[in-house]
């Protein structure tokens, strides 16, 4: 209010890194909260450019770390969200997360969470690869990267047009991971996970890289949610009856997805599937595949 952002805004765009570093953390630290108008301040005072240039500044961590974190706390408004999508900021992401330190690939899991929320911008994470990336920080053991990562997937895997896309990527393996898991992302990568068994086409990958193994235990667990213990029973239902539909007239049912108490946590559920499991025989997966296309045709 007494108008304090626009000389910060001139010192980001100073020549000396120092001082540049300085206005970035105090432009971050006025934007930290829920207070809309000091995010929408650096908009309107024409900074946010800046700001994504000392982003691209790789070869300084702390600078590059400090701008990242920056643009995910301006991202939280819905109209700077959309300026910084239109300047550059999902390619300026994806280069630091590729190159950066632990923190600068949490602040950009961060990031991406934030502009997953919105499927307008689904496409500009796709075309410049940030899709990519979110599943790179899904794969990692860092729980904070994973928890971005998950929720991000989740919002990306709600919009139909990148169901199967996701998959391709190889989404569903880091999500099976961590539903096996205790941890945070546990909830997200279930949605996640979830919403892409949504896609008849995805249902051949998903079996074959244990997803079903993981809906049983999403379903079982008394942690979950119980609209997710739901909609995980009703999943494991539609596979199952897809399944079904593949077997010969002979064969002995009661042999598909024999399980052992082996299983990790002693839930009968093997954490590999053998070759008796569903959708792991070779006849089974090119009965799926014929069923797949011709659901294609339809």
């Amino acid at each position: 209010e007494e108008g304090c952002m626009r000389p910060l805004v001139d010192l980001v765009k100073f020549p000396q890194r120092d001082v540049q570093l300085a206005a970035c953390i105090a432009i971050n630290c006025i934007t930290l909260g829920l207070e809309q108008i000091t995010k929408s301040s650096v908009m309107t005072e024409h900074g946010l450019e800046g700001i994504i240039e000392l982003a691209d500044r790789t070869d300084d961590a702390e600078l590059s770390s400090t701008a990242i974190y920056a643009l995910g706390s301006l991202s939280e408004n819905s109209d700077v969200k959309g300026r910084l999508v239109e300047i550059g900021v999902v390619s300026a992401a994806v280069k630091c997360q590729e190159v950066g330190n632990i923190e600068v690939k949490r602040a950009c899991g961060y990031l991406f969470a934030s502009l997953s929320e919105v499927n307008e911008f689904h496409g500009d994470l796709d075309k410049e690869h940030a899709i990519e990336a979110v599943i790179a920080l899904a794969q990692m053991e860092d729980i904070e990267c994973q928890e971005y990562a998950a929720f991000s997937l989740a919002h990306l895997a709600s919009n139909k047009d990148f169901q199967v896309r996701l998959v391709n990527l190889g989404a569903v393996r880091p999500l099976v991971s961590m539903l096996a898991s205790d941890a945070e992302p546990r909830h997200y990568a279930g949605l996640a996970l979830l919403k892409l068994a949504d896609n008849f086409e995805n249902h051949l990958r998903i079996a074959e890289e244990g997803g079903i193994q993981a809906l049983l235990r999403l379903g079982r667990t008394r942690s979950s949610d119980e609209q997710v213990q739901y909609k995980a029973a009703i999943t494991v239902g539609q596979l199952a009856s897809n399944a079904v539909k593949m077997f010969p007239n002979g064969q002995d049912k009661t042999k598909v997805g024999t399980t052992s108490a082996s299983g990790r946590g002693g839930d009968g559920v093997p954490d590999v599937p053998s070759s008796s499991a569903i959708g792991t025989s070779s006849k089974m997966l090119d009965r799926l595949r014929g069923q797949v296309n011709d659901q294609k045709g339809r």
